[in-house]
């Protein structure tokens, strides 16, 4: 796996020295313009609480925010960092051994509510904000914490026309990464492996997770993670991973219909790390 900071596509920073509270209609449009096109774009330097978050995410994208389970405030939270449909990743209360947000540091798609929501397709317009409040100096490889990223296009194209051509032909159920509650029918979604962006038409790769399920392997779950494995295997050794290297008051935006990303695991034992997370269709 050959590992960059630098990418041809993925990790445009755009925006500099604008407040995203306070944009003008052009500047959305310029926003969402440089996401499709670049899939992942990073916005610095950052003051915003969770509630200008939400508030920015719905006047860019549109009033259709998914989120977390609605929670009551929590009284030992700082309030700046709590609105409705707004989670905070890590560990916001200090050095601790639990962490909130474990299951994303490995390779996925996030998918949240979309099995469970009708309409809905796995590569719709799904926005990932990642918004880097306080960030650790390192993660558990020494390395500055980041966030790596998996060009899901780049990918479609470096596959050999053989490769291609079987992959146009496969499909894949993909279920919620939520637990259900005991009794509680998982949903899942039939989508096909290649698929083709909403806006750009350029085809790309959707895995969702090593969940996820090839149609035809239902009653065969370890055929099934083998064969996700073998073939993520494949294309992490044939495309390189951009990482995004954290700093304070970073946004991270990303279209999951385009992009794979994985989190790197820091000590939560020696270093804090708060970031806020929303999800947004786009319907605008």
């Amino acid at each position: 796996m050959l590992t960059v900071q630098q990418h041809s596509r993925l990790g445009k920073e755009v925006l500099q020295n604008c407040n995203l509270a306070d944009l003008t209609d052009q500047q959305v449009h310029q926003l969402k313009q440089s996401l499709w096109e670049h899939g992942v774009i990073v916005v610095r330097k950052q003051k915003l609480t969770a509630s200008q978050l939400k508030e920015f995410a719905i006047r860019t994208f549109g009033d259709s925010t998914l989120g977390s389970r609605l929670k009551p405030p929590d009284p030992g939270t700082n309030p700046d960092l709590q609105s409705p449909g707004v989670s905070i990743l890590g560990n916001p209360k200090g050095l601790s051994q639990e962490v909130t947000g474990k299951f994303a540091w490995q390779w996925h798609h996030d998918k949240d509510h979309l099995p469970k929501t009708e309409g809905l397709d796995m590569n719709t317009l799904y926005v990932v904000m990642l918004y880097g409040v306080e960030i650790p100096p390192e993660g558990t490889d020494g390395n500055p914490h980041t966030t790596q990223f998996l060009d899901m296009q780049q990918v479609y194209q470096n596959l050999n026309p053989q490769h291609r051509q079987q992959l146009e032909q496969l499909w894949m159920y993909h279920l919620s990464p939520i637990t259900p509650q005991p009794g509680v029918e998982i949903p899942r979604k039939l989508h096909p492996i290649v698929s083709t962006h909403k806006v750009t038409g350029r085809k790309g790769l959707y895995l969702g997770s090593d969940t996820s399920i090839l149609k035809g392997l239902e009653d065969k779950p370890e055929e099934a993670k083998d064969y996700w494995h073998e073939l993520f295997g494949t294309i992490l050794n044939s495309t390189p991973v951009y990482a995004h290297i954290w700093e304070p008051g970073d946004i991270v935006f990303w279209d999951n219909s385009q992009v794979m990303h994985s989190g790197i695991p820091y000590d939560a034992k020696k270093y804090k790390r708060i970031a806020l997370r929303v999800g947004v269709v786009n319907n605008t």
